[in-house]
């Protein structure tokens, strides 16, 4: 409160000041005068404007309180280390408050702490009031002194809509910047883990939409995708997408010599990039959608298991150059589930809820990381929340994923099967 009211008299201090020199300059440069110049500083006119300067600094002050005292009350300082005599402590300083994206800035004349701010993101929540509601905050640094902080909020649930698929593009959710999507050029082979009932299979079906609908009207001319594998060893989720440039496959076997197929595939095209000099294959991509791949990790036979899981290695290491992805599902990936240098050679993955801290791990961090993109622990994620971790750029966003009832994914496969039904 003091330092907030210290900060406000000093505002005004300065106001004032420049405000009545400047005026002072302007009437003795025009009349030559130091008395007249004087004398016109007491004017109404100039009066009222500095009373409309002292209300415009107070309502400023009034209107943004709390994130103006933030820095102070929670000591978001930075302090520059030398060993020869004390130094100054630099208190962070509010910017501005951007209304329409919901974000705070902040900066500091030395330097920004941004581990402070991560530190601190409960507190700062608890100190603007924010801790009972289901806000998020997305801390980032921005210029060499700056932080930014941005509020979101993500529904708890949202109904699919079908108008949001569009060609060239995966269609995940909603992240805090919108619809979140990836480009069919840019997605890497990847892994989504999460428990039974945590919208696992939302996730799966929205994928599979999004691949679908990039087939056009079915012709391999209009669509941007060269073919399809899926792979579901239980049988019963797979089994009613039956379309053109589909290969269904439902026993352990056909994985092995599809995916033998895969890799003499994945040799030619290799070559066809040597001989064009092209570091990426530049037809079309080729997408596999394994689910329950722990039905694989569990089969009995370790031979051929093994044999599988080795061919998944190398296709991972060399699918993306030459197009050929893997989107993968598993409840746990653990090494009973899916060998740990199997896993290791996924780029990007994707964590909705679990309790297994094993599974937080492999696939985001630690509990101080998910802490960095969420305020709500991993076992507490409501029904298709989930954080994405991009093959790319490593970044992590928090995202939701829309529900779809089954009478409305039974009609979206009717619908996608109008134009690619076999």
């Amino acid at each position: 409160m003091n330092n907030g009211i210290k900060l406000l008299a000093l505002s005004l201090i300065k106001a004032w000041g420049l405000f009545a020199m400047g005026l002072f300059l302007i009437f003795y440069i025009k009349n030559k005068a130091v008395n007249v110049a004087l004398d016109s500083l007491i004017s109404p006119s100039v009066i009222f404007a500095i009373s409309v300067i002292t209300f415009a600094i107070i309502y400023y002050y009034i209107k943004n309180w709390k994130y103006i005292t933030m820095p102070y009350s929670l000591k978001l300082i930075t302090q520059p280390k030398d060993e020869n005599k004390e130094t100054s402590v630099f208190v962070d300083k509010f910017v501005f408050y951007n209304k329409f994206t919901n974000t705070l800035y902040f900066r500091n004349k030395n330097a920004i702490d941004l581990k402070l701010y991560q530190d601190k993101k409960n507190e700062i929540m608890h100190f603007l009031g924010l801790h009972t509601k289901s806000i998020e905050m997305d801390i980032k640094p921005l210029f060499r002194k700056w932080v930014k902080i941005e509020l979101y909020e993500l529904p708890n649930s949202f109904n699919f809509e079908i108008r949001k698929l569009k060609k060239g593009y995966l269609y995940y959710g909603i992240s805090s910047k919108g619809d979140y999507y990836q480009s069919i050029e840019n997605q890497t082979t990847m892994i989504v883990v999460g428990e039974s009932g945590s919208g696992k299979s939302n996730l799966l079906n929205l994928l599979i939409y999004s691949i679908y609908i990039n087939y056009g009207n079915g012709s391999y001319e209009d669509s941007n995708i060269s073919s399809t594998i899926l792979i579901d060893l239980k049988g019963n989720e797979l089994s009613l997408y039956k379309y053109k440039g589909t290969q269904f496959i439902d026993n352990i076997q056909d994985v092995a010599i599809v995916f033998t197929e895969l890799k003499e595939v994945m040799y030619n095209r290799y070559k066809q990039m040597q001989i064009n000099g092209d570091k990426l294959y530049k037809g079309k991509p080729i997408y596999v959608v394994i689910d329950e791949v722990g039905t694989i990790g569990t089969y009995h036979d370790k031979k051929i298991r093994d044999a599988i899981f080795n061919d998944m290695i190398e296709l991972f290491q060399k699918g993306r150059a030459c197009k050929i992805i893997f989107l993968i599902f598993a409840q746990k990936c653990d090494s009973t589930n899916i060998p740990s240098n199997v896993l290791t050679n996924i780029q990007s993955r994707i964590l909705m809820k679990t309790d297994s801290e094993f599974n937080t791990n492999s696939m985001i961090g630690t509990k101080e990381q998910i802490q960095d993109i969420t305020r709500v622990d991993v076992a507490n994620f409501n029904k298709g929340r989930a954080i994405i971790k991009d093959g790319i750029t490593s970044e992590t966003s928090l995202i939701q994923v829309p529900y779809v009832s089954e009478n409305e994914h039974r009609n979206i496969v009717r619908h996608l099967g109008h134009s690619l039904k076999n």
